[in-house]
């Protein structure tokens, strides 16, 4: 998913939420009739939005769940304070006094006899809210936070085109030199690797993501170049670019 439709998606989601609680309520003075029950109505199903769209996306993308509850998590943050502040704008009362007083029956929540009731929510929590949301959702809108967490993903389009690249080589391979066969991944050339990396000090998730994705002996790490190596690992280009270097030193300078 690219950035900026990411965050357009996170902040489209709490302002669908607040705008329709604001159409209420202009509706609620309009036709000068109580509107408690709509409200209710749109609070339960605000909650089934937000929780639904991750679901929808986890059965159908499974690949792009935790990229969009990153995105999702984060546009709550990051802008639900000023979709509150609009919201309570357009419908006829000031932000300020929202800051100074509060939300009266914001929330919902059970009351004697089975009842639903009004809950509630002081200046002071309301305020304490907003500033931990908003700083929460810069934290996490991050590029750098979401490179990081979201996890390594490929699109479908790049795997076959990685499959292909693959067996042309092994084709180009048989053809110029047909005694020389490609490397083989075994048992040992895979743990050799591994003794390699830390050797040099590489940390274990960054052999691990090394290894996942199919690099399985020296010789086809020395033939990454630095920006695959970045994509695999999560390394930036620089330090990718270091670890080549060192690998090459120690097969050129040693046994291996």
């Amino acid at each position: 998913m690219r950035y900026a439709h990411g965050i357009i998606i996170g902040a489209i989601i709490p302002g669908i939420i607040f705008l329709g609680a604001a159409a209420i309520k202009i509706a609620g003075i309009l036709a000068s009739a109580p509107t408690w029950s709509v409200y209710v109505n749109w609070f339960f199903i605000s909650i089934i939005l937000a929780i639904g769209l991750p679901l929808i996306i986890f059965l159908a993308r499974r690949d792009f769940f935790r990229e969009f509850i990153i995105y999702e998590a984060g546009g709550f943050g990051l802008f639900t304070p000023f979709w509150l502040f609009f919201a309570t704008e357009i419908s006829g009362d000031s932000w300020t006094d929202l800051l100074s007083e509060g939300i009266t029956s914001g929330l919902v929540g059970p009351g004697p006899n089975g009842t639903i009731v009004g809950i509630d929510i002081r200046a002071e929590f309301l305020v304490s809210f907003l500033i931990l949301s908003f700083i929460v959702g810069v934290i996490l809108l991050r590029p750098s936070f979401i490179a990081k967490y979201s996890g390594p993903r490929e699109i479908p389009e790049l795997t076959a085109l990685k499959e292909s690249t693959v067996e042309s080589e092994d084709v180009a391979i048989e053809a110029e030199m047909p005694g020389v066969a490609a490397p083989t991944t075994t048992v040992d050339s895979v743990a050799t690797l591994r003794e390699v990396l830390i050797e040099l000090g590489t940390s274990d998730p960054i052999i691990n993501l090394i290894l996942n994705s199919g690099i399985g002996t020296t010789t086809e790490l020395v033939a990454t170049s630095p920006d695959q190596l970045a994509n695999i690992s999560g390394l930036d280009r620089r330090s990718a670019e270091n670890l080549l270097i060192s690998v090459q030193k120690k097969l050129w300078f040693s046994d291996i």
